[in-house]
């Protein structure tokens, strides 16, 4: 295989996929060789039996819904550029992202147009979700709910709690009411199946996760509604803290950014060869906004702000170099330009989302150079969203959905996370935290 092949296949599978790529399956299990200790970079936790939720009490965890909203201090001039790229991506959501029979989708849809979404059918997202495609469990002396990461053919939840990500972040609340399998439930009762069922134990080299690449989704579904400090005894017996989770993830986040920093440092240029952080889902994305969301929630380490900060720093010093490098691979491999236009599509469009979030929850103030490169990331948005119109992607997505399905799920996908990043952008949605 060429070096151009290999490059094309590395950069290609690091998107927001439901199955796992080839740079994932490398490394399914939290190791200690690989993955430093929460010591690292935290302060030691003392655990709290007293404290701690157990399978025989988790059906009385009350969530609590976050207080605080912010929009981003740098807020995006309207321009009607934005909302032609707003009202394409919009179709491609809704056209897309609202099919039953594709849940992983519609989890990506509520993300874009919020939790009164409505498909096809004619049914509510929400509700149509849990009563096809979610599951009970015993828990204790009853039972509580969960999405399993397929059923049948269908891609259900690919990384851990990303259907409970996606609900309370666009707004769902834990009261409103669901239907699993016949019985009545509350989307509570997924959070309190999301907390019990989560399991982490770098000494022993143990976790319900597959590996640390899925486990941003469950961080911040689990701070979205956690209440103060908080602690749990695992279905599996694992002691657990949100703060531990917190932390290690946060570890993980600095770890595979290491190559990176030190390229920052020395205003050097990088590649992506499925290294560090690229063999993170959406080059570490979620990575980042996970660890971000659950530390300004209030759980994890004391001296985490200024690590976050520094990474905000590196997505600003990752922006134009990257985007060159899908330049020069468009350019020897024009062959694959929808694919490319799509990872940039992804890469900008999750950037957006980002730094908006990290800046609406006070991590950074953006300088008048950050400012600047927003504004660029959106105007790449815009640029890459017209150049895939051009390139009629997104009337083939049809076909593509039996010939690429990867490609297919992406472009649904990025069109939501670009749709949120953009409305962050321009100040008219919120951070809940």
């Amino acid at each position: 295989m060429s070096r151009l092949h290999i490059t094309l296949a590395l950069l290609l599978g690091c998107g927001d996929e439901p199955a796992p790529q080839p740079e994932e399956a490398a490394s399914t299990e939290v190791s200690e060789a690989s993955t430093p200790q929460p010591e690292t970079v935290v302060r030691s936790e003392t655990f709290t039996p007293s404290k701690r939720w157990t399978p025989e009490t988790i059906a009385t965890l009350a969530p609590v819904v976050p207080s605080r909203t912010a929009t981003t201090p740098a807020i995006l001039p309207p321009s009607k550029e934005i909302d032609d790229t707003l009202a394409i991506l919009r179709g491609v959501v809704e056209r897309h992202g609202t099919d039953p029979s594709n849940p992983w989708a519609i989890g990506h849809a509520l993300l874009a147009n919020g939790p009164e979404l409505e498909l096809r059918n004619g049914e509510k997202a929400v509700e149509y979700l849990f009563s096809t495609y979610a599951e009970t469990f015993e828990v204790g002396e009853g039972q509580l709910i969960r999405f399993p990461k397929k059923l049948g053919d269908s891609r259900v939840e690919p990384h851990t709690d990303l259907m409970l990500k996606a609900l309370t972040e666009s707004g769902v609340s834990p009261d409103r009411p669901v239907a699993v399998g016949g019985a009545s439930f509350t989307v509570a009762d997924l959070y309190r199946g999301a907390v019990i069922q989560s399991a982490l134990d770098p000494k022993k080299n143990h976790s319900n996760y597959s590996g640390t690449n899925d486990m941003p989704w469950s961080l911040q579904a689990l701070a979205s509604w956690a209440p103060k400090d908080l602690q749990w005894q695992a279905l599996d017996g694992t002691d657990m803290a949100l703060d531990d989770l917190a932390t290690f993830t946060l570890t993980v986040l600095v770890t595979e950014n290491q190559e990176l920093s030190k390229a920052m440092q020395a205003s050097a240029d990088f590649e992506k060869k499925g290294q560090g952080i690229f063999a993170y889902t959406c080059g570490g994305a979620h990575l980042l906004q996970g660890t971000t969301y659950a530390s300004s929630r209030g759980f994890g380490t004391d001296r985490a702000a200024p690590i976050l900060k520094s990474q905000a720093e590196l997505m600003f010093y990752r922006l134009p170099r990257e985007l060159e490098i899908y330049d020069a691979l468009m350019q020897k491999a024009p062959q694959h330009t929808v694919l490319l236009l799509t990872q940039r599509l992804k890469f900008t469009g999750h950037f957006l989302e980002s730094m908006h979030k990290l800046a609406a929850m006070g991590v950074y103030t953006p300088t008048p150079q950050q400012v600047e490169l927003l504004e660029g990331a959106a105007n790449q948005v815009v640029l890459a969203t017209r150049a895939l119109r051009e390139q009629a992607a997104f009337e083939a997505m049809d076909a593509l959905r039996v010939d690429n399905e990867q490609l297919y799920l992406d472009l649904i996908g990025d069109s939501a996370h670009a749709i949120n990043g953009l409305l962050l952008a321009r100040g008219e949605r919120a951070v809940r935290y």
